[in-house]
């Protein structure tokens, strides 16, 4: 009689998980390596082993849980979310993090015991570890309801659980005991000229373009030569990847004479598909100053002392991590409070608004609701509200 064959507990990467195949199904069996993973691997195998080598038909009927849900749709997010060089984005991360605290608390349940009630005490337990504000709480819980969905769109969960918890509201402002996020002031023009003088060269043009054309920290960072339309006086900057392209949504930014002026000098060195500002510049710059700087004269043998083959070199394009980090170098390097990029763009909004319409900024800035421009893209004018009275009042 031929010896049946034990399947074997192995490791499921992406999730760290134990994992036991019987009968083509996967069995998520917990942390790898762990007692309980053990135990229930066992469990599961001497079941299997009395059955001769099937699983029991109430196994075999028998609906996922939560965990494996959770496990799968990872998987599926790990797949799906990417940029156009292949690797996963930040939103897989924060998938990740959101359905932490559902394996946590009801993974051994069955998908079917997983209600609105259940969902509203995961996001009780968020908003009781005090570091989460309102708006992140709102976007986890809707990440845990993505998960149903899609175990809905692929038949692993019966459609009314995903429409019960679709009745759990997201907290409102002023309604619960999480804190909001403070909102993103616009940066002054005086603290911007404060900083510049120690700001790297490029990433200085960097800060400068972004200010004149109110685009996004990304933007600037995946500025392309071939990406500007140079036609009439009033440039026109297409991002190749842009945070609504998969919405097939299209996005171009105005560049006018003062950012085309710094932008120029860029654009003639570069073939169309090298970005404009590079990390690789910034380092030569560097060199350059360093050079310049010397007391001592430098022997033609010693002009270029990089190494043939360094452990690290610079990279092709800032992302808005490395753009951020060498402003806020420069905010301490200056005495000033730090500020980030993204601020430039809404002093853009701000001052938009002020000299123009809300109209003209939410058209500058490229958003398609002008509710989204009011709400977090333009501040208070309250002098402009003074002038009124003053004239009215």
């Amino acid at each position: 009689m031929p010896k049946k064959r034990i399947p074997s507990y192995r490791l499921h990467k992406p999730s760290g998980q134990a994992v036991v195949t019987l009968q083509g199904k996967d069995f998520y069996l917990g942390q790898y390596r762990s007692k309980a993973s053990w135990e229930e691997y066992q469990r599961l195998i001497a079941e299997y082993l009395a059955n001769d080598c099937k699983l029991p038909p109430t196994r075999l009927r028998h609906e996922i849980t939560v965990e494996e849900l959770a496990v799968r749709f990872l998987d599926w997010a790990a797949g799906y979310y990417l940029d156009d060089d292949g690797k996963p984005t930040p939103t897989v991360v924060h998938c990740r993090l959101a359905v932490a605290p559902l394996v946590q608390h009801y993974g051994k349940n069955a998908v079917s015991e997983f209600g609105p009630l259940s969902l509203k005490f995961i996001r009780e337990r968020m908003v009781a570890e005090k570091n989460m504000v309102r708006s992140t709480i709102n976007a986890r819980i809707n990440v845990i309801r993505q998960a149903f969905r899609w175990g809905v769109e692929n038949e692993l969960v019966p459609p009314d659980v995903s429409h019960a918890l679709d009745a759990v509201r997201k907290l409102k402002a002023g309604r619960t005991a999480a804190k909001d996020n403070d909102d993103v002031p616009p940066v002054s023009d005086e603290v911007v000229e404060k900083t510049r003088p120690f700001l790297p060269p490029t990433v200085d043009d960097m800060v400068q373009v972004q200010r004149f054309i109110g685009g996004r920290p990304q933007d600037v960072c995946n500025m392309r030569a071939g990406d500007i339309e140079r036609q009439g006086d009033v440039w026109t900057y297409r991002p190749y990847r842009h945070k609504t392209k998969h919405r097939d949504k299209k996005r171009s930014l105005a560049v006018g004479p003062r950012a085309q002026e710094i932008l120029l000098p860029y654009i003639v060195r570069k073939i169309d598909d090298e970005f404009i500002f590079s990390p690789v510049d910034t380092v030569k710059q560097f060199r350059a100053i360093q050079r310049e700087n010397r007391k001592s004269k430098v022997q033609p043998s010693q002009y270029d002392r990089s190494k043939a083959e360094p452990k690290r070199t610079p990279r092709e394009k800032y992302d808005t991590h490395s753009y951020r980090r060498a402003i806020h170098r420069a905010c301490d390097k200056a005495g000033i409070e730090r500020w980030s990029p993204n601020q430039l763009r809404h002093a853009a909004g701000t001052t938009t608004a002020a000299h123009f319409t809300l109209e003209a900024a939410k058209e500058f800035l490229g958003h398609a609701s002008i509710k989204t421009t009011e709400q977090y893209y333009v501040a208070p004018l309250p002098e402009l509200a003074a002038e009124v009275a003053r004239k009215i009042g």
